[in-house]
């Protein structure tokens, strides 16, 4: 049948509807699977610009064709009025007319009109269809393969897409964090950072090359300003001073060496809270022991990898493990323990945009261990739904806050993110 024997004369003819008719009028059809053309369709609706009503009425039409149409020597046509399509979407006939348009220049769909206008289906004993005149898939099988290769790309392109806006995120709140700490020296690196965030007519991708650019840039002008701080602050300059004499009397010596270590202060513990705890837990008394007051027996570390930690009560590294997983395939990294974790928080500080001297802030007040726990909680959230977080470094800010006031609760957090 030919191409002008297949199109009524009161269509509006364009080239994607020829192009279509065409691929309908050829007799070597491949012989497909309606599940393989129903995926492809689906997958490749968004990159062809069918959405709405328009995807409405292609599921329609999938669910109405059927299967055994598909088959070598059979034509997959749906015979289906534009009132009874207007029925289902609920839309008017003139919607349901451009949504079959636009799904026949497209190549899915292509017009088999009787010479009446009619839309129908005569069938056989056997089942195959002696008449056929409607909507027909002819050119969805001549474009299957093509569709699969489209849609691929389109995937491709919308996880490209949304690895930039991470990056664009990620940098830009970085850089905004070095001005906070430092407006004087990193003012410029967050001007320039805002105008290229706002700067329309590039691309996603070309935005986050320069935003790391920038980025390399601020981290390259903070390691030059912090090593010449250090010149500045060497002893070149100091004057020799002779040492002091001992002047102290024996007996304040050995009065001193006779007191009992409880009223010392160790100087090693101050430097992580968590490992003062530890420490202090496992100390014992220094002085003799008397028969009235017996010691107090050694505390136990707590199983299940728990530190004693106010503040981590009820956390544990497998824990962390099972509720971090999205950070883990990010940085491709498996928390087995915590000095994994430690080691893994300047990657994890750099993912939610935190500057070296905010997160150094937070270990001196809180401890590295919970320091690293809160860090790596505030990215898994802003990996999974990075629109929930305006800013992860202020919210990391404001949990080393509560955890000072007490009132964090990191492991509920943690059975969330679980959950």
């Amino acid at each position: 049948m030919s191409t002008a024997q297949q199109i009524a004369s009161f269509r509006k003819v364009s080239a994607g509807v020829l192009a279509s008719a065409h691929l309908a009028a050829q007799d070597d059809r491949p012989a497909v699977l309606k599940k393989d053309v129903s995926l492809a369709l689906k997958r490749v609706a968004p990159a062809l610009g069918i959405d709405g009503t328009a995807y409405h009425v292609l599921d329609i039409l999938l669910g109405l064709v059927q299967g055994d149409d598909f088959k070598a020597g059979r034509r997959p046509v749906v015979a289906i009025s534009n009132q009874r399509l207007a029925d289902y979407t609920r839309k008017t006939t003139r919607t349901v007319t451009r949504c079959l348009k636009k799904l026949v220049e497209t190549g899915i769909l292509a017009y088999r009109d009787s010479p009446t206008g009619r839309r129908f289906v005569y069938r056989g004993r056997s089942g195959e269809a002696e008449q056929a005149y409607g909507l027909d898939f002819t050119p969805a099988c001549f474009n299957l393969e093509a569709f699969k290769q489209q849609a691929d790309a389109f995937q491709r392109r919308l996880k490209a897409e949304q690895e930039a806006k991470r990056t664009i995120t990620r940098l830009s709140r970085a850089i905004a964090d070095m001005a906070e700490a430092d407006p004087a020296s990193f003012h410029d690196f967050f001007t320039s950072a805002q105008s290229v965030v706002k700067r329309d007519q590039v691309t996603l991708a070309e935005r986050a090359e320069k935003l790391r650019s920038l980025y390399e840039e601020a981290l390259a002008f903070h390691e030059a300003n912090s090593d010449k701080s250090n010149d500045e602050m060497s002893c070149a300059g100091d004057i020799d001073v002779s040492p002091l004499s001992i002047t102290t009397q024996t007996d304040s010596l050995r009065s001193n060496n006779e007191r009992t270590c409880s009223n010392e202060q160790d100087t090693n513990l101050t430097a992580d809270n968590s490992f003062a705890v530890e420490m202090a837990l496992e100390r014992e008394p220094c002085g003799g022991r008397t028969d009235l007051q017996p010691p107090k027996p050694q505390a136990a570390r707590p199983a299940g990898g728990k530190l004693p930690e106010t503040n981590l009560d009820g956390v544990s590294i497998g824990l962390i493990r099972a509720a971090c997983t999205e950070v883990q395939s990010e940085i491709g990294l498996s928390f087995s323990d915590w000095s994994r974790l430690c080691q893994a928080a300047d990657h994890l500080r750099i993912l939610i945009g935190l500057s070296p001297a905010g997160y150094q802030n937070a270990v001196e007040r809180q401890g590295k261990f919970l320091a690293a726990a809160c860090l790596v909680v505030v990215a898994e959230k802003a990996l999974r739904d990075p629109e929930q977080i305006a800013s992860p470094g202020g919210y990391f800010r404001a949990m080393i806050d509560r955890a000072g006031e007490g009132k964090l609760h990191l492991h509920k957090s943690l059975h969330g993110l679980v959950s």
